[in-house]
């Protein structure tokens, strides 16, 4: 799901990459056994760092969304010039063409939730802990 995701929202290896570089640097820092103050300072960094990558990542993908709306709104100005065609007017070449229309609106749509459905999810299940 996290691949299908990152395609949509026009993620890219390097936001995969970074989630893995910080599961190791967890994973290291864990199976070092510090007892000093660092420890604390330490995942704490990791933590914010950790959020900050979750922020940018929902700002790609709200901003994916966004242009999905607006493709959807710029058809449905095409679509307006089927109130101005006559019930005997319409040929067959206008209703092929306005069918495709509502079908670009439907992936823009499918799209557009598909991306909400994962930027409403948990970090964690979005690829980033």
């Amino acid at each position: 799901m996290v691949r299908e995701i990152d395609v949509l929202a026009g993620g890219s290896a390097d936001d995969e990459n970074l989630v893995a570089v910080i599961g190791q640097i967890r994973r290291l820092i864990d199976g070092a056994a510090l007892e000093c103050g660092c420890r604390a300072r330490v995942d704490d960094l990791l933590l914010r760092f950790e959020s900050l990558t979750a922020r940018q990542r929902e700002k790609r993908m709200l901003d994916q969304v966004r242009r999905r709306r607006r493709r959807i709104a710029t058809i449905m100005e095409l679509l307006h010039e089927l109130d101005e065609i006559g019930y005997g007017d319409a040929d067959r070449s206008v209703l092929v063409e306005a069918r495709l229309l509502f079908e670009d609106i439907a992936e823009a749509a499918l799209q557009g939730a598909r991306l909400l459905n994962v930027a409403a999810l948990p970090s964690s299940k979005a690829g980033v802990r």
